[in-house]
């Protein structure tokens, strides 16, 4: 069975050519392992849902402890390689300096699905806020996570922080008790139409789960829309 990947077409504002485009990736969701798992019993896997979810986390585990330790690891789905980041000054590894960060690529499972992708274009992208991919600068992956005092980049479409309506702004929800933290204005480093660079507060605390806000009066036109707009990011982020 076909996959089909549905993107919209995006001018690329930064040549004269009015044929020239970009596919930005119409998102289906969010889906974590037990999602995935909930996908193999509705295959009809005959084992039992729990030795299933047993079996994938032994695996995860092991993969990230070879992966961690020096090896690389053929996953089936894709290839880890571990480095570390940042150049070793004095010879010595300086954790705010430098990281461990395991590199992923295409494996031959994700290759052969790749090979009965059918790519579906919708049209051209409507004048909408949207957040598509959140990277933790420090591991340089959309891997989930943000670390506190560092950066994160946030790249979507009409997200420009603009307007005098006290709620415009980037905020971090708590996915637990919903509580919303606005960053302050100069957390925002940079600020344009399509990416943000925020500077993570240092005192969240590490390992709570939060959502991405943005609120602006941002809009394609040179003026400010009369009501703020808002986009949460789909997927939970976990600080770290």
């Amino acid at each position: 069975m076909k996959n089909i990947l549905k993107v919209w077409l995006k001018k690329n504002e930064l040549t004269p050519d009015p044929n020239d485009y970009t596919a930005v990736v119409s998102s289906a969701g969010s889906i974590n392992k037990s999602g995935l798992i909930d996908a193999i019993m509705e295959e009809g896997a005959e084992l039992e849902r729990e030795t299933i979810e047993n079996a994938v986390t032994r695996y995860n585990r092991q993969a990230a402890k070879y992966s961690t330790s020096g090896w690389n690891v053929d996953t089936g789905l894709v290839y880890l390689r571990p480095t570390v980041t940042g150049a070793l000054y004095g010879r010595k590894f300086d954790p705010e300096k430098n990281s461990v960060y395991i590199s992923a690529t295409q494996g031959l499972d994700i290759r052969r699905e790749l090979a009965q992708t059918e790519v579906e274009i919708l049209g051209e992208m409507p004048d909408v806020i949207s957040i598509l991919q959140v990277t933790n600068l420090q591991s340089k992956t959309a891997d989930g996570t943000l670390t506190r005092g560092r950066n994160a980049q946030v790249d979507g479409t009409y997200i420009k922080i603009a307007g005098e309506d006290p709620s415009v702004g980037v905020y971090l929800i708590d996915a637990t008790s919903g509580f919303e933290t606005k960053l302050e204005p100069d957390y925002i480093v940079v600020n344009d139409r399509s990416k943000l660079l925020l500077l993570i507060p240092a005192d969240l605390p590490a390992g709570s789960v939060c959502r991405l806000k943005v609120v602006t009066q941002f809009t394609a036109a040179n003026k400010l829309l009369k009501a703020p707009r808002q986009v949460i990011f789909g997927q939970e982020l976990t600080v770290i």
